[in-house]
């Protein structure tokens, strides 16, 4: 795949996306158990002013309330790694954030650093602004240097889908499952609307068509059970959230609004 040129990529992508269903069709997943919610969701503090007692304070809730895991920024891993130690709970680490526009080089000495000091998975910003020039080479290339850095690692890729089409949304799938990643993530949350239902039943569908193993996380503007609910109905199996913990204590307190059923529709 490396050896492809741009124009080859156009005509692989051109490829995949002819064998969607169109309409796509949304909320056409089962309904998560609610009361389980937290073991999909990585407790997100990426704020640039985090302080240590914040970050600290986000590895307690975490080890409380059994959340997948927590997503820092580079600085912050070792510290997280630390505090979790002898729990389940992961340590994400942001890679290339939030901007994706860094070199592959700088990329690859974070995750490398990153996952020197523990780290267990990895969510690395695509450079979505080759990836709008149809520089499909170079977005593989960055993304395939980032997985052969951190081998033994989750690798999540976020498309910052506010700021593409829904072509190249499609391309942007297509790139990071073929370049390896175990995820397509929807956002940062620092760039325009997050996750959309739209958006991640179309990624849902473009990651089961290629009958890979990559999945979907959604992320950006989760912050209601009801929001949970409706993203893994779209497809999601990951959640990017910060609101992590009012989440969880909305099912704690009983309620069900989420569980009336939606209708399916289509993109």
């Amino acid at each position: 795949m490396s050896s492809l040129n741009n124009e080859e990529w156009d005509l692989l992508i051109s490829g995949k996306k002819a064998t969607l269903q169109y309409p796509i069709p949304l909320l056409c997943y089962p309904a998560p158990e609610v009361v389980s919610i937290a073991q999909i969701i990585d407790h997100t503090q990426l704020s640039l002013s985090a302080t240590e007692s914040q970050i600290d304070a986000l590895c307690a809730e975490a080890k409380e309330y059994g959340f997948a895991t927590v997503c820092v920024r580079p600085d912050y891993v070792s510290r997280a790694v630390q505090y979790l130690q002898g729990t389940q709970v992961g340590v994400t680490c942001v890679i290339g954030f939030h901007e994706g526009t860094y070199s592959t080089d700088q990329k690859v000495s974070e995750a490398k650093r990153a996952m020197q000091n523990g780290a267990s998975e990895l969510d690395m910003v695509m450079n979505y602004p080759w990836l709008s020039e149809k520089r499909y080479t170079d977005v593989f290339q960055d993304i395939r240097a980032v997985r052969l850095a951190a081998k033994d690692a989750i690798l999540k890729v976020i498309l910052e889908t506010s700021q593409l089409t829904a072509d190249e949304i499609i391309a942007g799938c297509v790139l990071s499952s073929l370049a390896g990643a175990d995820y397509v993530k929807t956002s940062t949350g620092f760039n325009g609307p997050g996750a959309s239902i739209e958006n991640v039943s179309l990624m849902s569908a473009v990651c089961d068509s290629l009958q890979s193993e990559t999945r979907v996380k959604a992320s950006g503007g989760i912050r209601t059970i009801e929001d949970c609910v409706k993203m893994v109905r779209a497809g999601a199996e990951r959640l990017g959230a910060s609101a992590g913990v009012k989440i969880v204590n909305e099912t704690r307190l009983g309620n069900r609004q989420v569980d009336e059923p939606m209708e399916p529709t289509n993109y």
